[in-house]
């Protein structure tokens, strides 16, 4: 990580206002979403602000940064070139800035046999757990599985108390028979999943939250990539239903910033049209049968 990027960091959790130019576009778009902060428009200069110091935090350690440290961060990779200075410099190596774990969290709601590089393995996690694929680029899944992207944690690691929903994504996608699914999770961000959804011929569809945010993070980080043929965003049966019980704090909060966003998949073009006319978004956690 540049030392410029820690520097504007730095600027934006001490008050600062920040231009989005000195951001890679994607992480802009993700700090606007999870990481505590907003947009600031002048004329047509834009820029960064926080106003949520502790969520601003916990997407700086997502990063691999310590928050309270920027400072001494940007010391240390100024003089340092190796993972072992860093940590002797910072005294904590969860603090450098080399990925040391890269890849994915994965699900299932029944057993699935995978491939691992030459190795074959039976996915079968115990309820309330998952397991992690770090080697992701040797990471394989039979051709007739639906890989599921899994927007928010809590769907991802409870899918025994989501059946409903499950049995619905199988009736829509899997075409002749039953396919089997793959749950995947973003979560930590990075560009990994997307990287080997485009190595592997799957069907990749999308269950997120029911707001014009939840369509925005499937168009830009998914369809994007792997286009109408091989990416579709799930739309539950009754969905109409509930947007109508939904939150119009989540819609009012997100109109300035994605009302008037492009959609290229026609597909979505009932569900935004629903959410605008409700001017209300849904959680997915709202499928979970507690």
């Amino acid at each position: 990580m540049r030392t410029t990027l820690i520097q504007a960091f730095a600027a934006l959790r001490q008050g600062e206002t920040v231009p989005f130019s000195r951001f890679p576009s994607d992480w802009t778009e993700e700090m606007l979403l999870e990481g505590g902060v907003t947009s600031i428009v002048r004329g047509s200069r834009k820029s960064l602000k926080v106003i949520s110091k502790a969520a601003f935090d916990v997407y700086l350690r997502s990063k691999g940064l310590q928050p309270d440290k920027l400072k001494e961060t940007v010391e240390a990779l100024s003089v340092a070139d190796s993972r072992a200075s860093q940590v002797q410099l910072l005294g904590d190596s969860k603090a450098v800035t080399v990925r040391s774990c890269p890849g994915f969290p994965v699900n299932v709601i029944a057993p699935l046999s995978v491939r691992l590089g030459e190795r074959k393995i039976l996915l079968c996690p115990c309820p309330g757990s998952f397991l992690y694929i770090s080697d992701f680029l040797q990471f394989r899944i039979p051709s007739n599985t639906i890989v599921v992207g899994v927007e928010n944690m809590e769907n991802f690691r409870l899918p025994e108390r989501q059946m409903a929903v499950w049995e619905q994504i199988q009736e829509q996608f899997s075409g002749d028979g039953v396919s089997p699914l793959l749950l995947v999770s973003r979560y930590p961000q990075s560009r990994d999943l997307v990287t080997w959804l485009q190595e592997i011929p799957n069907q990749y569809i999308h269950f997120g939250d029911f707001d014009l945010a939840g369509i925005h993070i499937f168009l830009t980080e998914f369809y994007r990539h792997l286009g109408a043929e091989r990416s579709a965003f799930f739309v539950p049966e009754d969905m109409e239903q509930r947007l109508s019980s939904g939150s119009s704090e989540r819609y009012n909060t997100q109109f300035g910033r994605f009302g008037k966003m492009e959609v290229p998949d026609p597909r979505l073009l009932p569900l935004v049209s629903l959410i605008h006319r409700y001017q209300k978004g849904y959680d997915q956690e709202g499928y979970i049968d507690y």
